[in-house]
């Protein structure tokens, strides 16, 4: 930690942000160019790009890039209603899912000459008739859910010589998985194709003499808010459902699960809430489309409210259950502060909250109290700890799951067996990242009133954590599970925490009420399926299967109450951050590294 220097330049800093907004614009939903400044001054060995976004791109590609082939022997089916899906089968090419029988499928659902969405779909490994469809979402905003198959809960792992293992801890095991990347211009999503090179300024490709490429390209503000996305995304998902009976006559199920992470705290809720709004009006005839049997919501560290996520940013850099001090007792009252002085965070993301936002003047306001809250409350962690974004207990360049996968996907033989011709380029797109901030949609309050909503429907709501994540952490998830306003709120604050037990081992503490449930995972970090793989899986099989989630030995029910103390108290050791001591955690490292 800086001495008092350090302390008087933060508060010119915040002096600077608070009352110049012109200083804001640099950095709307990544910590802002003025307090970039603060990095040479505090001698923070932090990654600037491991702090702007909550799922960093971290592709460092040993893969020379060149213009891909065009793949060969691509299918391509439609439907009456205009969506076109084009596809190859990538396991029967020994890409990812080679379990014998269990078939996958991968590449573009087309909207219109502007909308392509690339999707990768994989059958449950046992019973794909019966087994419910869940579509995973990663974050961002402008994450690939590429990250959630290779490096979380997809069939397969990426080791370190390019090659791909079966991971025995997919989620694949109970639920066909479909994964998006989405909203157009994510990973090998587009709305255009350039043939160039990438603007290192700007991230977006431009035509070039001398090409090394073939790249996505996207209008940053086409998707610039949750609501958007959740409108480009349900068209997608209804073409997909349309033909999937000609894609792969096998899946019968129209039970639907929605689970993310991350900024999917946004995703989540505003989608589900869309989504659910489509399907009653498909049931009661004003609209057309599929119908979809509306099961559960999962979010895994999501950030839903920075109203009351925000102060817990603080708390937990300086008073986690690791006992490690990210920051010291100076830096910790300056968040603070920053949250509560007049015209700062939360009074910024009240006016927001109160402002016309289909108007440029409302967008701006959201957009400068999303800089305040991420500058001056989240963002000294960035400069001042050392430490990594997502576990606290790593170091802040440590790359935390590996992300090998990514020079994987950019091997022309897994280009080809995917059926795409785009280079990858990263794991996160700027784009998208450029369009939401320019929105303010980081503060926007809808998410909390649409998860409320949904609740409220009775729909099968979960709220999970890893205990060592910073970015989106637990305490904070815990305060937003707290604070809900619906029918059976009370009931909720009511129900005491139970040990989280899978196979005699304590992976956590629940409280649940009914349909409604909030988890706090020991040892793991912003991903917990990476962390705590057999642990994430049944905690998923129990919640899609309506089981109770502390043990799984009943069929939850209305009045279901866990039963505890009223806190989550458990203090942690600080180990390594990528070893917990816990089934599956060994099986992961050995297949990423070759040894344990």
């Amino acid at each position: 930690m800086k001495s008092s220097s350090t302390t008087q330049f933060l508060g010119s800093a915040g002096r600077a942000l608070r009352h110049n907004p012109q200083v804001m614009t640099g950095g709307l939903l990544g910590v802002g160019v003025a307090a970039l400044a603060i990095l040479p001054v505090l001698g923070s060995s932090i990654s600037p790009r491991a702090s702007f976004l909550r799922d960093s791109g971290r592709l460092k590609s040993p893969v020379k890039r060149q213009v891909p082939a065009d793949p060969q022997g691509v299918t391509t089916i439609s439907t009456p209603g205009g969506a076109t899906i084009r596809y190859k089968e990538p396991g029967k090419e020994g890409v990812c899912e080679t379990t014998p029988g269990v078939n996958s499928y991968s590449g573009y659902v087309d909207l219109d000459e502007d909308t392509h969405m690339f999707f990768w779909f994989f059958e449950a490994r046992h019973n794909p008739d019966e087994a419910p469809l869940t579509l995973w979402l990663n974050g961002g905003p402008g994450s690939d859910s590429l990250i959630g198959l290779f490096e979380e809960l997809g069939p397969c792992n990426v080791t370190r010589n390019l090659t791909s293992h079966v991971n025995p801890y997919s989620w694949t095991e109970v639920s066909n998985l479909l994964f998006l990347s989405q909203p157009i211009g994510v990973g090998f999503s587009y709305d255009d194709a350039i043939v160039g090179i990438i603007n290192q300024t700007t991230g977006l490709p431009v035509n070039s003499s001398n090409p090394d490429g073939r790249y996505s390209y996207v209008d940053p503000y086409r998707f610039g808010t949750s609501e958007l996305a959740a409108i480009g995304t349900w068209e997608v998902l209804q073409g997909f459902i349309q033909n999937l009976p000609t894609l792969d006559e096998t899946v019968k199920s129209r039970t639907f699960n929605l689970w993310t992470e991350s900024y999917g705290g946004h995703w989540g809720p505003v989608f589900y809430r869309y989504f659910y709004e489509q399907n009653e009006a498909i049931q009661n005839g004003t609209a057309e489309g599929c119908q979809l049997n509306m099961h559960t919501l999962g979010i895994i560290n999501g950030i839903v409210s920075e109203t009351i996520q925000a102060p817990y940013y603080p708390e937990f850099a300086y008073k986690n259950t690791y006992g490690i001090e990210a920051v010291n007792e100076t830096i910790y009252n300056f968040m603070k502060m920053n949250y509560y002085f007049p015209d700062g965070c939360r009074d910024s993301v009240e006016f927001c909250n109160n402002a016309d936002r289909s108007t440029m003047e409302g967008q701006s306001a959201c957009a400068q109290a999303t800089a305040i809250c991420r500058n001056l409350v989240e963002g000294p962690y960035y400069y001042v700890s050392g430490r990594n974004p997502y576990d606290i207990r790593a170091q802040a360049d440590a790359q935390i799951p590996p992300g090998y996968w990514a020079d994987y996907i950019n091997l022309a033989s897994t280009q080809d067996a995917l059926g795409v011709s785009i280079n990858y380029t990263s794991t996160s797109s700027q784009a998208i990242w450029t369009g939401f901030g320019v929105s303010g949609d980081f503060v926007y309050p809808d998410m909390l009133v649409d998860l409320e909503a949904i609740l409220d429907e009775g729909v099968s709501v979960h709220l999970i954590y890893g205990d060592a994540d910073y970015i989106c952490n637990w305490m904070g998830g815990e305060a937003l599970s707290l604070r809900l306003n619906y029918t059976h709120a009370a009931e909720f604050q009511a129900a005491g925490y139970a040990p989280f037990v899978v196979e005699g081992t304590e992976y956590g503490v629940v409280r649940q009420h009914g349909n409604f449930s909030f988890t706090r995972i020991y040892d793991a970090g912003h991903e917990v399926p990476y962390y705590q793989p057999r642990a994430a899986l049944e905690l998923f099989r129990r919640i899609v299967g309506d089981l109770v989630v502390a043990d799984g030995s009943r069929r939850v029910t209305a009045a279901y109450d866990t039963e505890g103390p009223a806190n989550a108290t458990h203090t942690n050791v600080a180990p390594t951050p990528w070893y917990t001591g816990q089934p599956g955690i060994n099986d992961r490292r050995r297949a990423l590294f070759g040894h344990t």
